[in-house]
């Protein structure tokens, strides 16, 4: 749904804290996502859950997770290392 567009045209003001407003909500999507991280990576880590299932409930997709946590040093577990390991034989490679 659009705002009725103002009457008049915006002050230095109106800009001026729009601005402010989108710098915060950016800080706190970052702060969040930061947040999200950790804890997407804790639960790899711990093993609790299935990695699927966490991809799932962070709303991040698989490979982003799968990324992540080869960023952070978190290795497939065994019972997935021969399916990556296949499926990375699999991939076509790139050209030079």
């Amino acid at each position: 749904m659009n705002p009725t567009p103002p009457t008049e045209p915006p002050s230095l003001e109106d800009i001026v804290a729009a601005g402010v407003r989108r710098q915060r909500d950016a800080d706190r999507l970052k702060k969040s996502s930061e947040d999200l991280k950790e804890l997407v990576l804790a639960a790899l880590r711990e093993g609790a859950h299935r990695p699927t299932e966490v991809a799932k409930a962070s709303g991040w997709t698989g490979a982003h997770v799968r990324k992540m946590a080869r960023e952070a040093g978190i290795e497939p577990d065994e019972r997935y290392r021969e399916r990556a390991e296949r499926l990375k034989r699999a991939q076509p490679k790139e050209q030079a």
